[in-house]
């Protein structure tokens, strides 16, 4: 029977697993920069060399999908603990979000050589705002529950 508890434990290794797969990414990500070069069209305002650019960019937004994935597991790890409605986890959101609109900068920055990344930088611009939507329900949530705590 498939329980909360089992789903939490998806969840927590699931997010190692990916974590995983961005180390390992960037470890060969100048190559993946290289095959990307020569196989696409240099559709973009910035026309030229894009080795440079790429990883610069693609480090940068690995460094925010693991700095995103380490509070996301530290805030399965408080739900793993029954710690909820704590600030820590209002925190959490709060990273996580700022991972998000920062990594959607990074890619419409790489749209510059390639327009293609329009895409990620929608797709984490709008998850980094739907978390900043969960931090403040969040948020009021810690402090409705704070209020309670002082009630008799």
């Amino acid at each position: 029977m498939w329980t909360k508890t089992k789903s939490l434990l998806l969840s927590r290794i699931l997010t190692v697993v990916v974590a995983a797969v961005f180390v390992m990414v960037a470890c060969v990500l100048p190559l993946i920069v290289e095959f990307y070069d020569h196989i696409s069209e240099p559709l973009g305002l910035i026309k030229g060399d894009i080795f440079i650019p790429f990883c610069t960019g693609l480090y940068a937004a690995v460094a925010l999908a693991l700095s995103a994935l380490f509070f996301l597991h530290k805030l399965l790890d408080n739900i793993n603990k029954e710690i909820v409605f704590d600030s820590s986890n209002t925190k959490c959101l709060r990273v996580i979000s700022w991972c998000c609109i920062l990594a959607a900068v990074d890619f419409f920055i790489l749209c510059l050589w390639r327009y293609i990344f329009a895409m990620p930088a929608v797709m984490a611009l709008m998850l980094g705002l739907i978390m900043r939507v969960l931090k403040n329900v969040f948020e009021k949530a810690v402090e409705i529950k704070s209020e309670n705590d002082f009630t008799i």
